[in-house]
């Protein structure tokens, strides 16, 4: 059986690290079973959590950039330049704080971390650069922290991108349209059945589609999930499935 982890919220719970315990159930699981990740980190951020699984697919930025079988890094589809283009117009207009990825650097300005709580999940191992938004050539994934305006997310309904607002974070995540987790999934794994892990927003389309679906936390937009678990409860599910 395939089975498709999300990373924060659902198997790492301090955005550094997986614990030892879960490690361990998750190493155990992939002895039968194949393992995929799938984060709204990019692959750079995907990695030090990963260490553990060398060969695993891993589908990073919510569906736009994957390492494959062969640990190659591919982009699955940027943000179009006319769409990026206008994204750095909305940023200046509205002097947005941003996490703007490309298929390595990425362009980071946050000003109020108290808030975003992102800066430490961020090029972990310093394997990147923090370059400037002019610089990001193709941008795979777009992420506006604090953004305070609904005129925001309106304009951002204008343009050819996936669209997964963050209630709880504050932000608004931002791919091109129709990129997301699942629709990357179905690229490598055109229709084999699955049992997806997640936590969040961006997890809805992986979650509706798997065979058994797996809700960590109390996110009401997986409520339809088949199994509610908590942070604690997962350890004991992972022991048992295994």
């Amino acid at each position: 059986m395939i089975f498709v982890f999300d990373l924060d919220g659902t198997i790492s719970f301090d955005g550094k690290s997986i614990s030892l315990e879960l490690l361990e159930s998750l190493t155990e699981l992939s002895l039968k079973n194949q393992l995929i990740f799938a984060s709204a980190r990019p692959i750079r951020d995907m990695l030090p959590l990963l260490s553990a699984f060398p060969k695993e697919l891993l589908i990073g930025g919510n569906g736009s950039i994957v390492r494959n079988k062969q640990q190659q890094i591919e982009i699955v589809q940027p943000i179009s330049a006319h769409d990026f283009l206008l994204i750095k117009k909305i940023i200046t207009d509205q002097d947005l704080d941003y996490l703007v990825d490309s298929d390595w650097n990425y362009a980071l300005l946050n000003r109020n971390e108290e808030r975003a709580q992102i800066n430490d999940k961020v090029d972990q191992c310093h394997l990147a650069k923090n370059i400037s938004l002019s610089e990001i050539d193709r941008a795979i994934k777009c992420n506006l922290l604090n953004p305070q305006s609904e005129i925001i997310l309106h304009e951002l309904k204008k343009l050819n991108l996936e669209i997964v607002r963050h209630e709880e974070a504050k932000s608004i995540d931002l791919t091109a349209k129709g990129v997301n987790k699942y629709t990357t999934l179905r690229q490598y794994f055109p229709k084999e059945e699955y049992i997806a892990f997640g936590n969040d927003d961006n997890d809805v389309q992986l979650l509706r589609h798997a065979e058994l679906s797996i809700a960590v936390g109390s996110n009401q937009a997986l409520d339809f999930a088949d199994i509610h678990l908590n942070e604690k409860e997962i350890l004991r599910y992972l022991e048992k499935i295994k």
